[in-house]
């Protein structure tokens, strides 16, 4: 039980059918007239090549059925052959019992109307020639008819009729008439019933004392396929002296062709028409089983060859050969697999180029943000009268706002603030070429009397030559006198800066159009005087317009109040709570704008 009970189901029912194997062989080797396999024997040999290897080879079977091809030859034989084959056993081994049992039907049927007729003959008193009178058995009695043996070993028909008692030969010559051109019949000495089909043979123990072979042949087969039938039955048969039954058994062997000619003989012509239809019906199936065959191969060759396919397209993949395509051989729902396949590694592909794109243009971009940090203001000037901070946190890597501070000898600064149409590297460039712009014409200047609105005509005129129509900029550039504390500056398009002053708002409003539209804009210059404890924003659109979830703009009124709740800090610290503030607000960081923010506090 402990060995048994480690085996897996399956190897315990194989050790069960091969028990079963052992034992039919057995049996069969002491049935009557039986050698060699019986139809029981080849099916359950047949199941053990089946389950033998799926229960003791299992690594090797889950290892050659890793192929589909395989696994679906394996299906079509689970499915197909296998059921062919039950069904052809199921219905040979029905046949041959079937015709095995009719002919020992007519058998017996002839035995007893033989058996009827010496009784009749018993009744009448009228002996036919080779019948013999003797004095009734002691044994036997009135209406007895059966066969029996004599002291000589002899067998007879024996009946009683009344005081007359007849025997009639019961040899080979009757045996012979019994079933003719049918089969031949034997009589055996004890021994058993058998039941077998295929080419006869003999058993040295069966004993046969009668055999009609020896007065007439049974009918030859007719051809390969018409195996030969041998079935056995009991003889009834007592002993002539003592009325005693004598054990024995009689035999019939024939071919299927001569007893269903014999049986369908009454139908005349039509016999001939139903085994027409009935050959009719083989060769269809026969026909309809190797057009079956031969399109489940195609189809097991296209399922197949598809799946190879694209397995090899995936091992392409997987070492990075995206420009591998799977051959598209027809048109069903496996090549439209292929094809969708196919389009996938050609978009990987057409990806990996573009990320190789990105990677490169980032690369390029990064080097681009280097530069640009370049331009902005390294140090902060160190006035006497005016504390400066600034920032331009960028919506990309690289940012189109542009802020600076400029010294002008010991006179005082510039302070610049300009918002560049787009984003990006176009808005970049432009911020550069304004930058550069704006460092020679202030260099240019430094002996004379710097005027805002001359620098910005200045520019606008370069903008307008140097770049599309579509490009242009706000921009506003104002000049700080530290001896005056006196602020000149012009506002081109740009958002009005907002001036606190004893907790008030100001608002330094607009005095001329963006640069870059008209070429000979006549700009103008405004003047203010700052008062200790001023403090100047000037700011982008970035700030005022970002917007929450509701796409309410942060605005104005929202930083002038932030502004004058924390005039008195460092710049530096109003600028980052600024920064945090905004960035709270903003609810789709992707859509946001550049942010850029400039503080001026007069001392």
């Amino acid at each position: 039980m402990g060995l048994l009970s480690r085996l897996t189901r399956l190897q315990r029912i194989t050790l069960y059918l091969l028990a079963a194997f052992v034992a039919d062989w057995v049996i069969a080797r002491t049935i009557v007239s039986s050698q060699g396999l019986t139809l029981l024997n080849v099916l359950i040999f047949f199941l053990l090549v089946v389950l033998v290897p799926l229960a003791t080879l299992g690594p090797l079977v889950r290892r050659i059925t890793w192929r589909v091809r395989n696994r679906l030859l394996l299906t079509y034989f689970l499915v197909g052959v296998i059921p062919i084959v039950l069904i052809f056993l199921f219905v040979q081994l029905g046949s041959y019992l079937v015709l095995g049992q009719t002919a020992n039907y007519l058998l017996h049927q002839e035995i007893d109307r033989r058996i009827e007729q010496a009784y009749v003959s018993a009744e009448r008193k009228a002996p036919e020639p080779g019948d013999e009178l003797l004095p009734p058995p002691k044994w036997s009695k009135p209406g007895y008819k059966s066969i029996a043996r004599d002291a000589a070993g002899a067998y007879r028909i024996a009946a009683r009729a009344s005081d007359v008692f007849i025997t009639r030969p019961f040899d080979e010559k009757l045996l012979a008439g019994l079933l003719p051109e049918i089969a031949s019949v034997q009589v055996i000495d004890g021994g058993t019933v058998s039941f077998r089909m295929g080419t006869r043979s003999r058993q040295q123990n069966i004993k046969i004392i009668l055999d009609s072979e020896n007065v007439s042949p049974p009918p030859p087969a007719r051809g390969w396929w018409d195996l030969g039938i041998e079935s056995g039955s009991p003889l009834r048969l007592e002993s002539l002296e003592d009325g005693k039954p004598k054990p024995s058994a009689i035999l019939v062997y024939f071919h299927a062709s001569a007893l269903l000619a014999r049986v369908f003989s009454t139908l005349g012509q039509t016999a001939f028409v139903l085994e027409l239809f009935l050959a009719a019906i083989a060769v269809l199936f026969l026909f309809v089983e190797i057009g079956t065959v031969i399109a489940s191969i195609k189809l097991s060759r296209t399922l197949t060859r598809s799946v190879h396919d694209l397995h090899a397209g995936t091992k392409k993949v997987e070492t990075g050969d995206f420009s591998h395509r799977i051959p598209v051989r027809a048109k069903d729902q496996l090549s439209e697999l292929a094809s969708s396949f196919n389009a996938m590694t050609e978009r990987v592909e057409q990806l990996i180029v573009e990320v190789k794109e990105k990677e490169k243009l980032e690369a390029e971009l990064e080097v681009a943000r280097l530069v640009q940090a370049q331009l902005f203001p390294k140090e902060v000037p160190v006035l006497a009268s005016l504390e400066l901070a600034g920032v331009c946190n960028p919506a990309r890597v690289v940012s189109g706002d542009y802020y600076d501070f400029i010294p002008i000898a010991s006179r005082g600064a510039a302070v610049i603030v300009g918002d560049i149409s787009g984003k990006g590297i176009s808005a970049a460039l432009l911020m550069a070429s304004v930058q550069a712009s704006m460092h020679a014409q202030l260099a240019m200047d430094t002996d004379t009397e710097v005027s805002t609105a001359t620098l910005v005509t200045r520019l606008n005129r370069q903008l307008y030559a140097s770049t599309p129509a579509e490009k242009y900029a706000t921009f506003y550039c104002a000049v700080y006198d530290d001896r005056n504390s006196r602020l000149s500056y012009t506002n081109a398009g740009h958002l009005a800066p907002i001036l606190i002053r004893n907790g008030e708002a100001l608002r330094l409003e607009s005095n001329g159009t963006v640069v870059g539209i008209f070429p000979e804009y006549p700009f103008e210059q405004a003047t203010i005087d700052l008062q200790s404890g001023d403090l100047l924003a000037v700011f982008t659109d970035g700030i005022t317009e970002s917007e929450d979830a509701r796409d309410e703009q942060f605005g104005d009124e929202r930083l002038i109040e932030l502004l004058k709740n924390n005039s008195g800090k460092p710049l530096d610290d109003i600028i980052q709570l600024v920064m945090v503030t905004v960035g709270k607000w903003a609810h789709d960081p992707s859509a946001r704008d550049d942010i850029t923010v400039l503080l001026a506090r007069k001392l």
